[in-house]
C-alpha cells in the first residue's frame, strides 16, 4: 500500500546520510616522496584523501590563459580558492600550448597588478600557478580540453583529430586530419602527437609535489567506443596506450592517470547481457562507463593503482535528457546514475571521481543539483570538481563565484555538504603536511524509499503566528570532543518552547555535536553538526530563527536571515512537522553558544471525509466555523480521481469539518472512494483532510490545508486530479494541468 501525502513539510525522501566520523591526524612527509594512489578512494602515502576540487578554465581559450589575471593577482584568486577549502584546481588547457609553448602568450593578464607574470609564455604561467599553488597547499590537475583553441564550439570526439565519414546520422568511419592552430600551421594531433605532448607536460611537471593527476582527454563523445576493439574509436584501449607511455617515459611520475567516460552511444554487443539496469540512454560526454561492467581499463607495470575513472554529469538547464522529463524525476536519478558510472567503483577496485558537475540553483537544475548532492553522499563518492571558479557568463553552467571577489554563498553551501572535511595540505620546509581523512570507509548509509509517499498542500499562507522564546545550548571544541554537557560527550541540547494564539505549544530541540577541530592559519577551527527536531506532538514549524555566538566561517544546509544573522530552515523546507528533524552544519573558530530563537508554530487538526459509491461519486463537505464554510468535491469516473480541498475557515479555537455524502454527514476519519479501471479492477481511494492553520487577510478568513489520499486497494491508480472549488492562491507539490485542475507531482505517475 502506498500513500500519497500532500503534506507540505514533508520535501526530501531520502534520509540523512550517517558518516563515521574520526579526528583527523596531519602527516608530514618529504615533498619529494609525496605519491597518490587508487583504490576505493584516493590515497596520498597510503591516507585517504578528500578531493574538494575547482575547474578553472582559460588555457583551451584563445586569451591562452586562464581568466581573471586582468581582475585580480593571480595570488589572491589562490587565497580565495584556498579560503573556500578547495583544496585541488582542475586546470583545462588546449594541446596547443604544449605543441607550440614558445609561441603562446597570453592576452589577457593586467601586467599592473600581475607584474610577475610579465614576459612569461603560457606555459610559463601555467609554471607560476604551480609555484604559487604550492605555497597555499594547494594541487593541480591537468585537463586536456582541446587540441587547439578553434575547436572550442567543436569539441573532438575522439583522441585524435579525424574527420568522419557519416550515414544516418552516425559516424561510420573516421580518418585523421589536421586542425589549423594560430599561426596557419595545420597539425596533426595523431595518437602519437598526443602520447608526445603529455609526456612533455608530465616531465615537466612531475617533480612538483602538487601535480596531482592527467586528465588524459575531455569529454570524449560520439564515435568513441568503450571495448568495441575498433583501434579507430575504442577509447578504453587508447587510454591505456597513452597511460602506459606516459609511465614508460616518467616512470617516476607520482601523480594520478583520470581517464573519463564516452558519450552517448548504444552499449556494445558483447556487453549487451550485463547492463545491470534498463535506465540507460541520455549519457553526457565523458559521463558513460556502462561498458566497464565487461571492459575494465587495465595498465602495464603493475600501475592500475593510479587509475582513477571521472565521469561528467550535468543537469537539466545543459540539455534537456528525456529522464528530466519523467514523472518519477528527481527519485528516477539514482538508478541512472547508478547504470551510467555508479557502479564502477565496485567492479573495479579503483576510484570515481565527479570531474565536472554544475549549474544553476534555481528550478528543475537546483532539484538536480541537491538530489546529484545526496547521492553522492550516499554512495560515499564525495570527490569531485566542480564546474567552475569562473564567473561564468553562460547560464547554464554558472561559477562559484558571483564577480572575481564574491562567492555564491549557496554553491558554497552546496559544496560544503558533499565534502564537508577535504583534506589540507601545508608545506613545512622540505615537507608536505596532510590531514587524514575523517570520513571512515566503509559508509553506513541509512535511507527510507523513495516512492513510499510525497507532499503537496494547496494554501495561500501569508503570516505566521507571533511567538517569542528562547533557549541556549554550549558545547566545547576541545580535541577530546568533550562539551560542557554533563550527559553527552561531544554532544548538548538546547530546548525551546512556543504557543500560539490557537493555545497550541510548539517544543524544539537543537542538538549540537562536535564532529571536528583542527588548527588553520594559527586559529582553532570547530565544526558542528546540529540537529533541529520538532518535539511538538501536533503542531508543525513553520519558521525557525538560531543565533549562533560566535560568527560562523562556513554553513551548509540552513538559511541566513542577512538582518540579524541568525539561521533557520533550509531552502529546500517550508516547515517540518511533529516528530521531523532537519541537520545542518557549520564551522566556527571556538566554542559556540546556540540560542534557539522564536520558533512559529501552527495549529493542525485533522478532518477527514467518508463515503463509499462505485463508479462516478460524488462528496461534499462543508467547514462548519465561524467563518465562511467553503466546499469540498471528490468523484471519480472509471480510473479518473477528481478532489478538492477547502480553502476557506477561521483563525480561532479549533475548526471542524462535517462531511457528507448524499446528504447524509458523517464525521467518520475515513473515507473511500471506488472506481473502476480499465480492466474491470476495482480501484479505492481513501481521502483525508488536515487543517494546518488559519488566520485573516485582506478581510478574508484563510486556511492552509493539507490532504491524505491512500490506495486501500490492489489497484495502481495511474490518474489523479484535484479540483477546487474556489482558485487557491498558493499551491505546491502538485502538478498542474491545463484545465486547471490538480494532480500527481510530476515525479510521480501512479499510486500503488
Amino acid at each position: 500500500m502506498r500513500i500519497l501525502q500532500l503534506i507540505s513539510s514533508l520535501l526530501l525522501l531520502l534520509t540523512t546520510i550517517s558518516l563515521a566520523q574520526q579526528q583527523p591526524q596531519q602527516t608530514c612527509s618529504p615533498a619529494d616522496t609525496l605519491t597518490f594512489t587508487s583504490t576505493d578512494h584516493v590515497h596520498v602515502n597510503g591516507a585517504r584523501m578528500d578531493i574538494k576540487g575547482i575547474a578553472w578554465y582559460g588555457f583551451e581559450g584563445g586569451s591562452f590563459c586562464v581568466e581573471g589575471l586582468d581582475q585580480r593577482p593571480l595570488g589572491d584568486i589562490l587565497d580565495l580558492v584556498k579560503a573556500n577549502d578547495f583544496n585541488v584546481i582542475r586546470i583545462p588547457f588546449a594541446a596547443d600550448i604544449v605543441v607550440s609553448m614558445n609561441a603562446r602568450y597570453p592576452s589577457n593578464i593586467n601586467f599592473g597588478i600581475n607584474p610577475g607574470l610579465q614576459g612569461k609564455t603560457s606555459i610559463q604561467v601555467l609554471d607560476e600557478i604551480f609555484t604559487q599553488a604550492a605555497a597555499r597547499g594547494l594541487l593541480i590537475m591537468l585537463d586536456m580540453h582541446l587540441f587547439d583553441w578553434s575547436q572550442y564550439n567543436n569539441q573532438p570526439g575522439l583522441w585524435y583529430s579525424h574527420k568522419c565519414k557519416w550515414e544516418e546520422g552516425f559516424c561510420v568511419e573516421t580518418e585523421s586530419d589536421c586542425v589549423r592552430n594560430r599561426d596557419g600551421i595545420c597539425y596533426y594531433y595523431t595518437e602519437q602527437a598526443n602520447k608526445d605532448m603529455w609526456s612533455t607536460l608530465v616531465e615537466r611537471y612531475k617533480s612538483r609535489w602538487n601535480f596531482l593527476a592527467a586528465d588524459l582527454q575531455n569529454e570524449l563523445h560520439e564515435p568513441a567506443t568503450w571495448g568495441s576493439g575498433d583501434a579507430s574509436t575504442d577509447y578504453a584501449a587508447a587510454a591505456e596506450r597513452i597511460s602506459d607511455e606516459i609511465f614508460a617515459r616518467n616512470a617516476d611520475f607520482r601523480g594520478l592517470i583520470f581517464v573519463e567516460g564516452i558519450g552517448n552511444v548504444p552499449i556494445e554487443p558483447f556487453c549487451e547481457n550485463h547492463t545491470a539496469t534498463n535506465q540507460g540512454g541520455g549519457h553526457w560526454w565523458g559521463g558513460n562507463f556502462e561498458a566497464v561492467r565487461c571492459r575494465q581499463l587495465n595498465l602495464a607495470n603493475g600501475r592500475n593503482d593510479r587509475l582513477v575513472y571521472s565521469p561528467h554529469v550535468y543537469g537539466p538547464s545543459v540539455w534537456d535528457q528525456d529522464y528530466f522529463t519523467w514523472p518519477s524525476y528527481p527519485q528516477n536519478m539514482p538508478a541512472i546514475w547508478d547504470a551510467h558510472f555508479g557502479s564502477v567503483r565496485q567492479l573495479s577496485g579503483k576510484s570515481v571521481v565527479v570531474g565536472e558537475w554544475g549549474g544553476p540553483n534555481t528550478g528543475r537544475t537546483g532539484i538536480w543539483l541537491n538530489a546529484f548532492a545526496d547521492y553522492l553522499i550516499a554512495k560515499d563518492m564525495r570527490d569531485n570538481f566542480h564546474w567552475s571558479l569562473n564567473p561564468n557568463r553562460i547560464s547554464d553552467t554558472p561559477g562559484i563565484l558571483v564577480d572575481w571577489y564574491t562567492p555564491d554563498q549557496d554553491r558554497m553551501t552546496l559544496l560544503k555538504r558533499v565534502q564537508p572535511n577535504p583534506t589540507k595540505f601545508t608545506v613545512s620546509g622540505s615537507n608536505v603536511c596532510y590531514t587524514s581523512s575523517s570520513l571512515s570507509s566503509p559508509v553506513v548509509v541509512v535511507a527510507t524509499s523513495a516512492s513510499a509517499s510525497v507532499s503537496a498542500t494547496a494554501t495561500s499562507i501569508a503570516s505566521s503566528p507571533s511567538i517569542s522564546t528562547s533557549a541556549t545550548v554550549a558545547s566545547s571544541a576541545s580535541t577530546s570532543l568533550r562539551s560542557t554537557s554533563t550527559t553527552t560527550t561531544g554532544t548538548a541540547t538546547a530546548t525551546a518552547t512556543a504557543t500560539t494564539t490557537g493555545s497550541a505549544s510548539c517544543f524544539i530541540s537543537a542538538t549540537q555535536t562536535v564532529s571536528n577541530t583542527w588548527q588553520e592559519g594559527g586559529q582553532p577551527r570547530t565544526q558542528y553538526s546540529v540537529t533541529v527536531t520538532n518535539n511538538s506532538p501536533s503542531q508543525t514549524i513553520s519558521s525557525l530563527s538560531i543565533r549562533i555566538s560566535i560568527l560562523p566561517t562556513q554553513y551548509w544546509s540552513a538559511m541566513k536571515n542577512p538582518t540579524d544573522g541568525t539561521y533557520g530552515l533550509p531552502s529546500y523546507m517550508t516547515s517540518f512537522g511533529p516528530g521531523q528533524s532537519f541537520t545542518w552544519g557549520y564551522v566556527a573558530p571556538g566554542t559556540t553558544t546556540l540560542t534557539v530563537v522564536t520558533p512559529a508554530c501552527v495549529s493542525s487538526s485533522s478532518n477527514s471525509a467518508s463515503a463509499t459509491t462505485g463508479g462516478a461519486a460524488q462528496i461534499s463537505a462543508a467547514a462548519t466555523t465561524t467563518g465562511a464554510a467553503r466546499a469540498v468535491t471528490s468523484s471519480t469516473t472509471g480510473a479518473r480521481s477528481t478532489s478538492t480541498t477547502t480553502v476557506g475557515g477561521t483563525t480561532t479555537g479549533a475548526v471542524t469539518t462535517s462531511f457528507c455524502s448524499s446528504g447524509i454527514c458523517s464525521s467518520s476519519t475515513t473515507t473511500t472512494t471506488t472506481g473502476i479501471n480499465n480492466n474491470g479492477g476495482s480501484c479505492t481511494v481513501r481521502i483525508s483532510q488536515n487543517t494546518a492553520n488559519s488566520w485573516p487577510q485582506g478581510g478574508r478568513t484563510m486556511i492552509s490545508v493539507d490532504a491524505v489520499l491512500t490506495n486501500t486497494g490492489s489497484q495502481p491508480i495511474s490518474l489523479l486530479s484535484f479540483r477546487f472549488s474556489q482558485a487557491t492562491e498558493t499551491t505546491w507539490n502538485m502538478g498542474q494541468s491545463a484545465d486547471g485542475s490538480f494532480g500527481f507531482p510530476s515525479w510521480m505517475t501512479s499510486l500503488a
